[in-house]
């Protein structure tokens, strides 16, 4: 099933595309000003998130590492990484939250920066300051004014942008950097978890496919996740069940029958686990906000 627009199940019901791959939020005086899902309590959450920090300062936990923030701070957030952000009123910058069906498919591998927790903050110095923040605003402004058919086109631009300067950032950042096997591993593995897990939940499939084996499956995706392939490919298909619980029309137990789960009880169960809720408590607790 293509990401980029949801197909119709058993019962043919149309299905509605996403209407929200991305979220552009604006930190003044320490508060979002948009109507957010965020939240400054720790959680986790189901997209991808760059936090950027332009002014004040304060304290970041990360998969229970804690971070001292202030002017000039990125945070490199993956779905699966549980995080609790303090704000004070000195607080100023953006919070840009996407999945990666928002980009293509050459862009989409960008979120190859965003998997190892230990090499979530990098400190931005200098005139780079001043003029990542100008393109942060921009990318704000395209999500809150403008409403036309190229505007995701240029939002995917001005995000690819953003992201390919925090890939040179971070190189600079982190000297010892992944070397260029695992990360070729890792990129191959994420590719191919994004076009089949659905299908395939079995690990055989992907160390056939890599042409590896399972001890250097596992080896390489803990090392630069923090999480087992397992592990990651669940994490994965249920983020992927509450974009669809937020942005489709689907029922839960559709949802379940779409993402591979036989058994709906085994859906609701582990994505309990993942979320601290139930499917339709996820649902009943984000059309309130």
């Amino acid at each position: 099933m293509n990401d980029e627009k949801l197909k119709t199940v058993k019962s043919n019901k149309l299905i509605k595309t996403y209407d929200k791959k991305i979220i552009v939020d604006k930190i003044s005086a320490g508060k979002y000003d948009t109507n957010s899902p965020h939240s400054t309590t720790l959680h986790r959450h189901n997209d991808f998130q760059i936090v950027w920090i332009a002014k004040g300062k304060g304290t970041h936990t990360v998969e229970q590492e804690k971070y001292l923030y202030n002017g000039g701070s990125i945070f490199l957030l993956a779905p699966h990484f549980i995080h609790q952000i303090e704000y004070n009123e000195s607080v100023e910058g953006y919070v840009v939250s996407f999945s990666d069906t928002f980009l293509d498919n050459h862009q989409y591998k960008s979120t190859l920066l965003f998997y190892n927790s230990y090499q979530c903050f990098i400190k931005i110095e200098g005139e780079e300051q001043a003029l990542l923040n100008e393109e942060f605003a921009a990318l704000y402004h395209y999500f809150k004014e403008w409403n036309y058919a190229e505007q995701n086109v240029i939002m995917q631009n001005y995000l690819q942008i953003i992201l390919s300067k925090i890939a040179a950032f971070k190189k600079l950042n982190n000297a010892n950097t992944t070397s260029f096997s695992t990360q070729n591993v890792l990129e191959k593995f994420i590719i191919l978890v994004r076009d089949n897990f659905k299908q395939e939940k079995n690990l055989k499939f992907y160390q056939d496919s890599l042409a590896i084996s399972q001890r250097k499956l596992n080896y390489v995706i803990s090392e630069t996740t923090g999480i087992s392939p397992a592990k990651f490919i669940e994490q994965y298909t249920l983020n992927e069940a509450a974009r669809l619980i937020l942005f489709s029309n689907l029922s839960i137990k559709e949802i379940a029958a779409t993402l591979g789960y036989m058994d709906n009880s085994y859906f609701t169960k582990a994505f309990k686990k993942h979320f601290d809720k139930t499917p339709n408590q996820y649902k009943n607790d984000s059309s309130k906000i």
